[in-house]
């Protein structure tokens, strides 16, 4: 059986990346008829351990800063009907596709192939280009890499086939998670030998634009851009004039220099008539420079053009694939995030314009059936909404919202105050900033918001019922007391239990109760957050053993409730202690506890009598004899009695009232 494809890559010292590679490499060599070639460049004996599980053939090389020279070792000694080369610090997602290029067959209708290297410029995998990368080709005769960085494999036999399968690359990224200048300062010196050596090979200048670029060198960056341009074909048919072009745009734009940026881009669209892929780059370009300047006109303008040249390219396809270069790529051209950044400016430089038409065109191409995506907008919908309020201008644009939209449904719901509609967009999103909306809209409608809260997990609700607290008015909190009722009664009690949690402990640190309640609405206030995790967790983790486990206002309840066990028993330094201790976990609450400790400092200074039923009872007529005492104006006798009855009933407010109008009789 012949060799239809062999890989061969170069292995230094980097022995995680290599078994990473290598691993995700394994599922090709086993299906396609293939081989694999190592060139090993470093000294690391781990690494040539790792390199020997997965082929006998490794190959010494001796480093002399030539990659060219180092990568021929592996082509000459391929046995292959193709030729793949790949990094050692790069590794593929997947390899399903091009494994079925050749075990289909199809790999005999193509002379070359790209595979997407996909850059990335942070550790966390956010943020990436994506890259073409020439790395298959037939084995033609004569075949090798040229150059002695950024090698390049020559000559190239047309067609191309280009996949989408893509290897991951970390390689521009620093320790600190931030791009790596580390390989620019390496590779500029070489670049620049080699065009003193090679000065109208025009590959070298792209190389060293870019990796300025990398460095954030833009003068130089610009230099050698403009020193390409004067040595290339200035034709559509050339890939490299068409990136030069893109770049030089890029470099001004991303260098500050918008001026410089917005001349260039409108000199070649004027006289140098370039292919569509640069002028959607060019229209990028533009708008983003227009919205700098809040210039409405320019910016749907622009962004007419770029939608009309897009939309020409979708239904010719060929076109992507014929003017696609490196990163200029359509893949770069409709990342989302920037294609639905471009749509939202024109809607509202539309809106500015008060051109309601315009508007609705550029809102229908919104991906509306991708909510991931649309979630990031609706905040912008409402601001609108807010800024047009007098002249009714997104009132009208309204219309052309998508009927099903989470956010069409909500604004409709809130107009009819229709819990309906708040359930049907609660089903459809997974916004917060909506799923709030349609709770406060309940609320505030007096709309029972069980249904909506069974719909969010605790997580949600939680963040939802802080939202509440903080937005809905001081005048209006009633409101949020009666959701309480009915979430009580309904089907999120659960629910319930953190709202109720969150409402007394507003209150109490708001000082909302009088005294004489504080005990009582503390005590509920723990009970209630105690049933909420109770509901939530096994009762075995309520244990002492178990408390470090549990969330914090969970163990500040459980030594709260311990203390008010301590209260009634009338073991008040024992209480006093617990609440302090629970106060670890719970700071918020140090001014409630600190009333809570002087009403008890108050209790413990006072003598211990037993107050029993028929005390009370004394209390009370003894209170009536004290009354008459007063009216008749027997102030003395009244005092008397007031001294006597004080520390008996040291929190009684009749008595409290009483013995200042004795005092007041008496300095009369």
């Amino acid at each position: 059986m012949k060799i239809q494809l062999s890989i061969s890559m170069l292995a230094s010292d980097r022995s995680v990346s290599l078994e990473r590679c290598l691993d995700s490499l394994q599922p090709l060599l086993m299906q396609v008829p293939s081989e694999l070639i190592i060139v090993f460049t470093g000294t690391d004996e781990r690494v040539r351990e790792i390199a020997g599980r997965y082929t006998d053939k490794i190959i010494p090389f001796t480093w002399c800063d030539n990659f060219s020279a180092a990568r021929n070792v592996g082509l000459w000694a391929a046995k292959g009907e193709w030729f793949m080369y790949i990094d050692d610090d790069e590794w593929f997602d997947d390899v399903t596709e091009i494994r079925d290029f050749f075990l289909s067959g199809e790999y005999r209708s193509y002379g070359f192939a790209c595979y997407i290297q996909r850059n990335y410029v942070d550790w966390e995998g956010i943020h990436y280009s994506d890259y073409h990368a020439f790395r298959m080709s037939r084995m033609n005769p004569g075949i090798a890499f040229q150059n002695t960085i950024h090698e390049e494999l020559v000559p190239r036999m047309n067609p191309c086939k280009y996949f989408d399968a893509y290897v991951h690359h970390y390689g521009y990224v620093s320790d600190s998670g931030t791009t790596s200048l580390e390989k620019a300062l390496r590779n500029t010196p070489l670049l620049e030998k080699s065009i003193q050596e090679r000065p109208k090979y025009i590959k070298n200048y792209l190389q060293i634009v870019q990796e300025y670029v990398i460095a954030g060198e833009w003068k130089k960056a610009e230099e050698y851009c403009r020193k390409g341009r004067e040595l290339c074909q200035p034709t559509n048919e050339n890939d490299y004039w068409r990136w030069l072009q893109m770049k030089l745009v890029e470099i001004l734009h991303e260098s500050g220099d918008w001026q410089g940026a917005e001349k260039e881009s409108l000199r070649m669209l004027e006289e140098e008539d370039p292919c569509e892929l640069v002028k959607l780059e060019l229209y990028i370009h533009l708008i983003a420079i227009y919205v700098e300047r809040n210039s409405a006109e320019e910016i749907v303008r622009y962004g007419k053009e770029f939608e009309e040249t897009l939309a020409y390219m979708d239904k010719n396809p060929e076109v992507w694939s014929r003017q696609s270069y490196a990163e200029m790529t359509e893949r770069k051209v409709k990342v989302p995030s920037r294609l639905n950044h471009i749509r939202m400016n024109c809607i509202g430089s539309a809106l500015k314009l008060g051109d309601i038409s315009q508007a609705a065109y550029f809102l229908k191409l919104l991906p509306w059936d991708e909510e991931y995506w649309m979630q990031r907008y609706y905040q912008i919908f409402d601001q609108w909404r807010q800024q047009y309020k007098e002249s009714g201008e997104f009132v009208k644009l309204l219309d052309d919202f998508p009927e099903e939209s989470p956010y069409t449904l909500l604004q409709r719901a809130i107009l009819c105050g229709a819990s309906e509609g708040l359930i049907r967009c609660l089903e459809k999103t997974e916004s917060f900033y909506l799923q709030y909306q349609a709770v406060e809209a309940a609320v505030k409608s007096q709309i029972d918001p069980s249904p909506l809260a069974k719909m969010l997990d605790l997580d949600t609700w939680q963040r939802c019922a802080q939202s509440l607290m903080n937005c809905i008015p001081k005048d209006e909190t009633e409101k949020l007391w009666r959701a309480l009722e009915d979430m009580k009664q309904g089907e999120a009690a659960v629910h319930g239990l953190w709202l109720e949690k969150l409402l007394r402990e507003k209150a109490m640190i708001r000082r909302e109760y009088r005294n004489c309640e504080l005990f009582e609405t503390l005590s509920a206030y723990i009970q209630c957050i105690l049933q909420y995790y109770r509901e939530q967790y096994r009762e075995e983790l309520f244990c002492k053993e178990r408390y470090n486990i549990l969330p914090k206002d969970c163990r500040f309840a459980i030594l709260a409730d311990e203390a008010m066990g301590k209260i009634e028993e009338m073991k008040l330094p024992e209480a006093v202690r617990l609440l302090r201790s629970a106060l670890r976990f719970a700071p918020s609450m140090t001014g409630v506890i600190r009333e809570v400790t002087r009403h008890m400092a108050t209790r413990m200074a006072a003598p211990k009598q037993a107050v029993g039923e028929e005390f009370r009872t004394l209390a009370v007529q003894m209170k009536g004899a004290l009354k008459t005492m007063i009216d008749s104006g027997q102030y003395e006798e009244a005092l008397s009695v007031i001294t006597q009855l004080t520390p008996l009933l040291p929190e009684d407010l009749d008595l409290l009232r009483m013995r200042q109008n004795v005092l007041r009789g008496l300095a009369d």
